[in-house]
């Protein structure tokens, strides 16, 4: 069994293991990336490498660019070296000094009030390229890959879609501010130093320029039991609660259900058998039924125009 690996430009990854192995829905590590841990010049390190499917919907370069400014301001693992043509990631190995975060870390006041901060700092990046984009412009995208791809897609999707626009109409008339953001919710994201549970941030893909109410939306409908939870945790974040500030926060968190749920249904398309995509987006599916379904996201429709 060989023990070292090529990387791009020659170097010789030493000692090389495979990555920590990808988690089943609702929340999956690495189905995006092939991952290898090893040595390079001495120094134990991370390797990323975007699948063929992921390359084909992700900005490799955009991502990139907002990875290395994460880990050189502290917020995001350090960057050792990153070749886009080749869709490489060389990263600081955080193995052995850092755990992932789970749903449960969720029921510390202390580990949200640290999360809400640190997805906060991201603000203050500004990465040598970022992507323009809302959930809204995603989901179009992908819309519009589905249908190049021939793919199959939920009975519910014009729905959805529908719903999804009255919420984008109402918030764009409400008028928003833009800032740079991870825009990722998924816990699994989040790394725990061992030692003082400071935070780092990963997977950088869905990383944008974008209003930072979305941001927190992601956040929130990954967090929250409910929507008496919601507002509670918008208060850490927020300061206050603003009803329709939270209404637009939360319509952010349901369109990305429907984003996710998209994004499985893609990889499927473009990778038959990849379960993780496949049972993440389907639960995410079931999560933006559930939301958008009921009578109450007419009131939270309504709520955004306050």
């Amino acid at each position: 069994m060989t023990t070292t690996l090529e990387l791009s430009g020659g170097r010789v990854l030493a000692d090389r293991m495979d990555g920590t192995p990808t988690m089943a829905s609702p929340s999956w590590w690495g189905a995006d990336t092939v991952r290898l841990r090893g040595r390079l010049d001495d120094v134990a390190v991370h390797v990323r490498r975007y699948t063929a499917a992921a390359r084909s919907y992700v900005n490799v370069s955009a991502a990139v660019a907002a990875t290395e400014a994460a880990g050189a301001a502290g917020i995001g693992p350090a960057v050792v070296s990153w070749d886009v043509d080749a869709g490489e990631v060389v990263l600081a190995d955080l193995t052995e000094t850092h755990r992932t975060a789970t749903l449960a870390d969720g029921n510390s006041a202390d580990f949200v009030r640290r999360y809400f901060e640190i997805r906060s700092r991201v603000g203050e990046l500004t990465p040598n390229e970022a992507r323009y984009a809302t959930v809204f412009d995603d989901i179009r995208e992908l819309s519009a890959r589905l249908q190049d791809a021939g793919a199959a897609v939920p009975a519910e999707l014009p729905f959805f879609l529908r719903v999804l626009d009255d919420a984008e109409k109402r918030i764009a008339a409400a008028g928003f501010d833009r800032e740079f953001r991870h825009g990722d919710g998924n816990l699994s994201n989040v790394m725990v130093a061992r030692d003082d549970a400071s935070l780092l941030l990963l997977d950088w893909d869905l990383a944008a320029v974008m209003d930072p109410f979305q941001d927190l939306g992601v956040a929130l409908v990954e967090l929250a039991e409910d929507e008496t939870h919601a507002r509670e945790l918008f208060e850490i974040a927020h300061g206050s609660v603003d009803e329709a500030l939270l209404a637009r926060s939360l319509f952010y968190g349901y369109a990305d259900h429907v984003r996710q749920g998209l994004l499985g249904i893609l990889v499927d398309a473009l990778d038959p058998g990849s379960y993780e995509y496949s049972k993440f987006g389907d639960w995410q599916l079931l999560r933006a039924r559930l939301a958008l379904s009921g009578t109450r996201s007419g009131e939270l429709l309504r709520r955004i125009d306050r």
